[in-house]
């Protein structure tokens, strides 16, 4: 492979890159040609005023943050946040929890969450269905003839 690229260089009359230079190039194509891979929000954005509090709620944040993207973990979020509302989980135990997660594994941290979540919660007397407990059992209607 080196002998190759060394006499494709040698035809070709080119001086090699410095590897500075190589590593300069990659650094700006990868500023300025988007990637195949997107990150982004998982929640459409809010509409946010003046009077609205311009800070995404624990809703969103779990959902984007622990990278929720079907709707049974988003559904276990919403229960989660709904437990908070209701003062049987603290916000900050949620909260700890779901950095716990993004250390543990940053790629995919929800099956931590939710399993450290879980252990907690019964700790202090919630008990916490889990994720598979949220799957719709709606049949969906056949397509065709």
């Amino acid at each position: 492979m080196q002998k190759t690229l060394v006499r494709t260089i040698q035809t070709l009359r080119l001086r090699p890159l410095h590897p500075a230079a190589i590593l300069l190039a990659c650094l700006f194509t990868s500023f300025v040609m988007p990637s195949q891979n997107a990150w982004g929000q998982i929640t459409t954005p809010r509409t946010l005023s003046a009077s609205v509090d311009p800070f995404a709620t624990l809703e969103e944040q779990l959902i984007n943050r622990l990278r929720a993207t079907s709707l049974e973990q988003r559904s276990f979020l919403r229960f989660v946040v709904r437990q908070v509302r209701e003062g049987r989980l603290q916000a900050r135990l949620v909260v700890g929890i779901e950095r716990y997660a993004l250390r543990r594994k940053p790629s995919f941290p929800f099956p931590f969450f939710e399993r450290a979540l879980r252990f907690e919660a019964a700790k202090v007397g919630v008990a916490l269905p889990s994720v598979r407990q949220f799957a719709t059992t709606r049949q969906t209607p056949p397509t065709g003839p």
